[in-house]
């Protein structure tokens, strides 16, 4: 078990004696007393950890504007009592040592018995003040590396839920994301009646493309138009990957006449791409169908525009590949099978879009 500091009091006495008589006993009361007669000695007495101050001199006019100066250089704990033993403690005086800054005013005949009991009252408190600013500033300290886990692990809460919402081959949004986006950008379309176009982009024969070259110039190729699509949306679009060689682009307040202007543009870009080994002279095509809101009908949901924008994919592979095929461009024929598909889909109560529980 430590050891219990004894009390160290500074006495303060230049000009009574009083210090000097009064020192011996309570050093046998088991007091450490340091005794300053002058500033000197007040500036060696202050680097000890002090529990209380006695100041026995006399508050002369002139020694009252010196007195807060003194207090202020042994004061440099955060709470520091010092007693005036005052000759004479009138009210005046009593009420000036207050203002100065002294806590207690005794008389210079105070029993020793009871300053003893002052001293270690005050002692006291002032060890239980200092414990109570040790346990803040330890809590303080504690809070703060909270607050920093906190954020690490706000932080990585944030990148967990990112990861969580993109594809790990091509970093873009997944199909979980896509279909949370769709719901709102279509939600927000037919409550204020704005257009909202949709792209779906195929590569053409990836699976020769996998069969001739391997799977990971198949990666190759997803990744590099993963890349052009990237570059070629606006801040409020959205491109992610639907499934295997399929990417989705969501165009919000784009009309029908917008798509073909930007789907070209993407066709340009990929056409540079070269498939396989690079003597192989074969470069990417893509095929891409997209449907508008409101103007395609029968879309009511976001995931029947996703349908018939599928259905014109397709048309745009039958019809030779590369290129964009547009649902009200496609023959009326085909557009009423589609229809009758989705009437047959309905009677037997399921939906269009059977998508997985966590999605």
């Amino acid at each position: 078990m430590a050891a219990v500091e004894p009390i160290r009091v500074l006495l303060i006495d230049v000009d009574t004696g009083w210090a000097r008589s009064v020192e011996p006993p309570l050093q046998s009361a088991g007091l450490r007393t340091f005794l300053a007669e002058d500033l000197a000695q007040l500036s060696e007495a202050r680097q000890a950890c002090l529990d209380a101050v006695l100041v026995a001199s006399v508050l002369r006019e002139v020694d009252q504007m010196d007195l807060p100066t003194i207090v202020r250089m042994i004061n440099r704990a955060e709470y520091l009592p010092v007693f005036w033993i005052a000759q004479d403690p009138n009210p005046t005086a009593v009420t000036t040592a207050l203002e100065l800054g002294i806590d207690l005013v005794l008389p210079r005949d105070v029993p020793l018995s009871v300053l003893l009991c002052y001293i270690l009252k005050a002692a006291r408190a002032r060890r239980r003040i200092d414990e109570l600013q040790s346990g803040l500033k330890d809590l303080r300290g504690a809070l703060a590396e909270q607050a920093r886990c906190l954020d690490r692990l706000r932080d990585d809460n944030a990148q967990l839920h990112d990861l969580s919402m993109r594809d790990g081959l091509t970093k873009l949004h997944n199909n979980r994301y896509m279909h949370q986006w769709m719901a709102h950008a279509f939600a927000y379309a037919s409550r204020y009646q704005k257009p909202l176009s949709i792209i779906l982009i195929d590569i053409d024969h990836f699976k020769w493309i996998n069969d001739s070259y391997g799977h990971p110039a198949g990666d190759q190729a997803i990744g590099d138009l993963a890349r052009v699509l990237r570059n070629s949306v606006r801040d409020s679009d959205l491109v992610a990957r639907y499934a295997g060689d399929e990417f989705l682009i969501a165009l919000p307040e784009t009309g029908a006449d917008g798509v073909p202007v930007f789907a070209q543009r993407i066709l340009d870009d990929i056409s540079s791409i070269v498939i396989g080994p690079a003597r192989s002279g074969r470069c990417m095509s893509c095929s891409m169908g997209s449907a508008t809101f409101p103007t395609d009908q029968p879309a009511a949901t976001y995931q029947e525009l996703i349908l018939i924008a599928d259905q014109a994919l397709y048309a745009a592979k039958r019809a030779g590949r590369g290129r964009l095929a547009q649902w009200h461009q496609l023959d009326r024929p085909h557009q009423e099978a589609v229809s009758a598909r989705e009437r047959a889909v309905s009677a037997e109560n399921l939906s269009p879009f059977t998508l997985p529980a966590d999605q």
